[in-house]
């Protein structure tokens, strides 16, 4: 079994060939019998009238008794077109003929008068075809060949002296062999022309499949260094055609899971990060309960620290839980129509107590009193918790963060703004990826592990809508997601 590419391509290739050189060759056969069998015919039917010619002139001459030069002439016309000349009368006695070889004497038969008469009397008919090619109606039965015989009938009237008329049949027999000979030699021709552009055609057809199989080869031996680990190799990219383009996509897929990878394996380092403190707090305070370490007095106070750390582990396994569930398509949307103004207002009060902290300033900007979406308000409502979350944490103190909302169309666009340090350009294809964190230099707050922007996304898409970033060093972040406009009020 052929297990190679270039093995596979290069005999479908050569069975190509040979199916097309061999039918190209049968209608090339067809056509140059017909083509043949039509020269030759018409080249007999051409001697044919020259010996009705030659025949009137000599019925109509002095000659008559001595037709020693129409004979010479029949002759001389035979040997030309390679054919035998027969002049036959109505009852089928051959009257002048240029030759009548040994092996056909024996099958004919004498006439009354003493002349070579033809035995069947479809030979010497009128046929209702120009032309037969084969034995001729046994005539030509033993000679091993085939035979191409033009039976053309005639008249010639006005005889003088006596105003005469004088018939019969001319009948010219070619063997096709001799015809077939300038068949033959366009066959060869073509046979050695077809070998010859075959043997370009492999030596095409192999370079193109080395150029093809070579960048795939690469790929099979870079995919498994990528499965055992290494992303540092590239496929060599020249040219712009297809496999150019599939190599660069190669490529691309290595630096995504390069990335895939990297965060992989920060998202494991902050969640043993975020897991292993308060585990070591709450181990460290239920312990020191235990021994009595921790005054009674202050054991209320120290539980409820546990407390808060066991809250914060559950907040953490209940979004990986969540994000998993969504992007398995688990999370079932329950849509209503709500007031999208109404919800960020109690999103903000909700979060009022960190933008105290940090001495945000908060500003709204809503097209309309009320806007009315068709969505799964509290999905919503996690999404807006996380953008104004984000917000939050990149905005500095004494910052500022605007959140919009306007209708185009059926659309309602909600932006969350701030006026943060804002976010490299080389990380925006990535802050919505799963795990990801951008640079921990931007904020002091490097508590999340990197899921919010990623659960916030996959809501959004959940509805079918889209979610983006503008974001420039220096002068904060714009997020913002699209909701279907809804018309008719419902209740929140």
């Amino acid at each position: 079994m052929i297990r190679t590419m270039f093995g596979k391509v290069l005999i479908l290739v050569i069975t190509v060939l040979i199916i097309s050189f061999t039918l190209t060759g049968i209608i090339m056969n067809i056509g140059l019998n017909k083509m043949v069998s039509d020269q030759k015919v018409q080249q007999l039917k051409a001697v044919s009238e020259k010996v009705i010619n030659a025949l009137d002139t000599l019925l109509r001459s002095d000659n008559t008794r001595n037709p020693y030069l129409f004979i010479s002439f029949i002759q001389t016309l035979a040997n030309n077109a390679d054919s035998l000349i027969w002049i036959a009368r109505d009852d089928g006695a051959i009257i002048f003929y240029s030759e009548i070889p040994i092996y056909l004497e024996e099958k004919l038969e004498i006439s009354e008068d003493g002349l070579p008469k033809l035995p069947d009397i479809r030979q010497y008919q009128k046929q209702p075809v120009e032309y037969e090619i084969g034995d001729y109606f046994g005539l030509f039965a033993d000679t091993g060949v085939d035979w191409v015989t033009v039976n053309q009938h005639f008249i010639i009237k006005n005889i003088p002296p006596y105003n005469m008329e004088a018939g019969g049949v001319i009948l010219i027999h070619s063997k096709v062999p001799n015809m077939y000979q300038l068949k033959t030699s366009i066959i060869i021709i073509f046979v050695l022309s077809g070998f010859v552009g075959c043997a370009i055609a492999l030596l095409f057809v192999t370079l193109l499949t080395k150029r093809i199989t070579k960048p795939l080869n690469q790929m099979k031996k870079v995919a498994r260094r990528v499965a055992s680990g290494e992303f540092s190799e590239r496929i060599n990219v020249k040219g712009k055609d297809e496999i150019a383009e599939f190599s660069e996509s190669f490529n691309n897929m290595i630096v995504a899971l390069e990335n895939l990878e990297s965060m992989r394996r920060d998202f494991i380092g902050n969640v043993s990060h975020e897991l292993r403190t308060p585990l070591t707090t709450i181990k460290g305070f239920i312990e020191g309960i235990l021994d009595g370490v921790i005054p009674a007095e202050k054991q209320e106070d120290y539980l409820a620290i546990a407390l808060d750390e066991t809250r914060r582990m559950q907040n953490l396994v209940n979004d990986l839980l969540g994000l998993a569930k969504m992007q398995a398509g688990e999370v079932t949307l329950t849509m209503t129509d709500f007031d999208i103004n109404e919800l960020i207002r109690r999103c903000v009060i909700s979060l009022q107590q960190i933008f105290i902290e940090k001495n945000l300033e908060f500003q709204a900007e809503f097209e309309t009193e009320r806007t009315f979406v068709n969505a799964d308000s509290e999905a919503i409502q996690r999404v807006i918790i996380n953008l104004l979350h984000n917000a939050v944490k990149f905005t500095p103190e004494n910052g500022r963060i605007r959140v919009k909302t306007n209708t185009e169309r059926e659309k309602v666009y909600i932006a969350v703004e701030d006026n943060g340090k804002g976010i490299p350009k080389a990380e925006l294809p990535y802050i919505f990826e799963r795990f990801y964190k951008a640079d921990k230099s931007r904020s002091a707050d490097r508590s999340g592990v990197g899921l919010g922007l990623a659960i916030a996304r996959n809501i959004i898409m959940a509805h079918n809508e889209t979610i983006k970033v503008e974001s420039e060093e220096g002068h904060g972040s714009v997020f913002t997601f699209s909701l279907r406009s809804s018309s008719m009020p419902g209740s929140y």
